[in-house]
C-alpha cells in the first residue's frame, strides 16, 4: 500500500516575512480580520494566535489534498494563507465550501485589502490625496480629514462641484473629465493614494469614476447621514452578501441597445425603464437581496460588489458583442456609483448613457452624461 506523502513543514524565513507581512499580521477571512499578535499586558509574552494554513492540504489525504502537488512546494507561500485558528479549522472543516480555488481568491483580495486600506498612522510616503465631489451641499472638510485619521491628507482637498441644476450635463461631464486629468497629471497616479469623498447626483458619481479608471489606489467613503460622518469604522457593520445577476433569456450578436439595472438603494420597476433606449437587445439586472438606503455600512462592500460589476460588464460584452450603447440605471449610494464607473473600460465598451432618477417626473429617469462617444 502506499503511504500518504506529507510535506516537512519546513518554512523558509523569505516565505514567513512574505506570508506575515503581506497579510500585515491578520486573518485573511474578509469577515474576521483579526490581529494574530496579542501584547494586551506588561507581564505576558505576546501570544500568537495565528496558523500557517495550506491552500492545497499539506498530505495527500489532508483538506484539499493534491497527489501531483511535490511536499516541498506545499510549504512555499503560494500554497499557503495567513489564518486565525477558528477560520483556519472553519476552512478546513468546510472544504467542499472552501476550494482550492475560493482560498486563493479570499488571499488575493485580503493582500489588496491590506495594500489599500490599513490606516499608515501618518508615515506613509504618499499621503492621501483627497477629491471632494459635491453637489448642492457643501462637503466639510473637516468631517474629511478626521475620517482619514491617523492618516494624513495631502495639502488641500481637490473640490469638484457640479450643479446640474445650473450646469448643463455636457458641461459637468467635460468639468469632471478636465479636473480629474488635472488631479492624476499633478503626479504618478500609479504612486498615489486617493481618498474620494462623493456627495453628488449618481450621473456625476459615475463620471467621477469613468475618469479615475481602476488603475490609481482609490478608497471611496460613504456619508453616514444619521451619524454625520465619513468615517467606516463609525457605521454599523454587516455582512457582505453576494448580489443577483439576472441576464435576458437570450443573447444577440444583432446591433442594438443594452439596460443595465443597479440596485442597491431602491428596486427599479418595468414602468421606470418605459421609454428608455431603441432597439432594445435585453435588459441586465444586479441587486442586492434587500436594496435599501442603508445597505452600505463599511468599505469591502464596495471592492465586493466593484469585482462583480467588473464581470458583469465583461459578460455583457460577450452576450451582446454588437451592442451600440449601454444605458446604465444606478439605483446606488454615491460611492457604489463611483466603483461602477472605475469598472468601465473605455477602450472595449460601446458608449454608455447615465441616467438620473426623479420621482415627480412624468418619465423617472432623464438622459444625464454620455460617456465614450468621442474615443480615438
Amino acid at each position: 500500500m502506499r503511504s500518504t506523502r506529507k510535506s516537512a513543514r519546513r518554512y523558509s524565513s523569505r516565505t514567513l516575512k512574505m506570508l506575515w507581512g503581506r497579510a500585515a499580521g491578520r486573518c485573511s477571512m474578509p469577515e474576521c480580520r483579526i490581529e494574530l499578535l496579542l501584547d494586551d499586558s506588561s507581564h505576558d509574552p505576546i501570544v500568537i494566535i495565528g496558523d500557517i494554513a495550506h491552500v492545497a492540504a499539506s498530505s495527500d489525504a489532508g483538506p484539499r489534498g493534491a497527489a501531483a502537488k511535490i511536499t516541498v512546494a506545499r510549504d512555499e507561500y503560494i500554497n499557503l494563507i495567513l489564518l486565525c485558528k477558528n477560520c483556519h479549522a472553519r476552512i478546513d472543516g468546510q472544504s467542499r465550501k472552501f476550494t482550492v480555488g475560493a482560498i486563493n481568491t479570499i488571499k488575493t483580495e485580503h493582500e489588496a485589502w491590506v495594500r489599500t486600506s490599513l490606516p499608515e498612522r501618518g508615515r506613509s510616503r504618499h499621503p492621501w490625496t483627497t477629491v471632494l465631489l459635491q453637489g448642492s451641499y457643501p462637503i466639510d472638510p473637516v468631517r474629511v480629514i478626521s475620517a482619514l485619521r491617523p492618516d494624513q491628507a495631502d495639502k488641500t482637498p481637490h473640490v469638484l462641484t457640479v450643479r446640474p441644476d445650473r450646469q448643463s450635463w455636457l458641461q459637468v461631464r467635460d468639468q469632471l473629465a478636465s479636473s480629474v486629468r488635472n488631479i492624476l497629471d499633478d503626479a504618478d497616479s500609479f504612486d498615489r493614494r486617493f481618498a474620494v469623498f462623493p456627495l453628488a447626483p449618481v450621473s456625476a458619481c459615475v463620471a467621477l469614476g469613468f475618469n479615475l479608471t481602476d488603475r490609481p489606489r482609490v478608497k471611496l467613503f460613504q456619508y453616514h447621514r444619521h451619524i454625520q460622518s465619513w468615517d467606516w469604522s463609525a457605521a454599523s457593520p454587516r455582512s457582505i452578501t453576494t448580489p443577483t445577476i439576472k441576464w435576458p433569456r437570450t443573447n444577440s450578436r444583432k446591433q442594438g441597445q443594452v439596460i443595465i439595472c443597479f440596485e442597491v438603494s431602491s428596486v427599479i420597476s418595468k414602468d421606470h425603464i418605459q421609454g428608455v433606449g431603441r432597439n432594445l437587445l435585453g435588459v441586465v439586472r444586479m441587486r442586492v437581496s434587500k436594496p435599501s438606503t442603508g445597505w452600505l455600512r463599511k468599505f469591502e462592500q464596495i471592492e465586493s460588489f466593484g469585482r462583480q460589476v467588473h464581470e458583469l460588464f465583461e459578460e455583457t460584452l460577450r452576450r451582446f458583442p454588437s451592442a451600440n450603447c449601454w444605458h446604465l440605471l444606478v439605483a446606488a449610494p454615491a460611492p457604489i456609483a463611483v466603483r461602477i464607473g472605475q469598472a468601465m473600460n473605455p477602450s472595449i465598451i460601446p458608449p454608455v448613457q447615465l441616467y438620473e432618477f426623479h420621482r415627480a417626473a412624468v418619465t423617472a429617469y432623464a438622459p444625464s452624461i454620455l460617456l465614450g462617444e468621442h474615443r480615438e
